[in-house]
């Protein structure tokens, strides 16, 4: 059980981040402007958001989806399991990132950094960077606040009602 009231934000990760509305403001701004630049597919961002939340074991994470990308539930059981088969090339290299990103991101290697920016161009594969240390850093959030698990539409930073358009 969290220590946070989250009973008085649309979610629990606002509830714990709404004690600090600028932090909030600020938090939602740059989560928001990985999936709104378009820089990298949304599909991928989610792909990669998924991958870190079981990497974590985060279930709080997990059970959050954005409501424009379907997986279907052998993606979502091959995501939980780390198994890449199945997914598109770029989507691959997205993922071998992400693997890294939560305990061995001191082991990203340049040759990934090249797939990547191969398969994204150079300023999604910042962005995409980004994401991930950013999608790592919410994982953690919530794991520290015992955040509660239920599922529910991605947070979504840019608009109001807590759903991504």
């Amino acid at each position: 059980m969290s220590w946070i009231d989250a009973t008085q934000a649309p979610t629990a990760l606002e509830a714990a981040l709404a004690h600090r509305p600028e932090l909030l403001a600020r938090y939602r701004a740059f989560y928001g402007s990985f999936w709104a630049d378009g820089l990298v597919p949304r599909r991928v961002l989610e792909l990669c958001r998924l991958r870190v939340a079981a990497i974590h074991d985060c279930e709080s994470e997990w059970l959050l989806r954005d409501a424009e990308v379907n997986l279907d539930a052998d993606e979502q059981e091959r995501l939980r399991a780390g198994e890449v088969e199945g997914f598109t090339g770029p989507e691959r290299a997205a993922l071998a990132l992400a693997e890294q990103i939560p305990y061995g991101h001191h082991q990203v290697t340049d040759a990934q950094v090249e797939v990547a920016t191969a398969a994204f161009g150079e300023p999604a594969c910042v962005s995409l960077l980004t994401a991930l240390a950013f999608f790592d850093v919410t994982c953690r959030l919530r794991l520290v606040l015992d955040l509660p698990a239920e599922p529910g539409v991605l947070d979504a930073p840019p608009l109001s009602n807590g759903a991504l358009a």
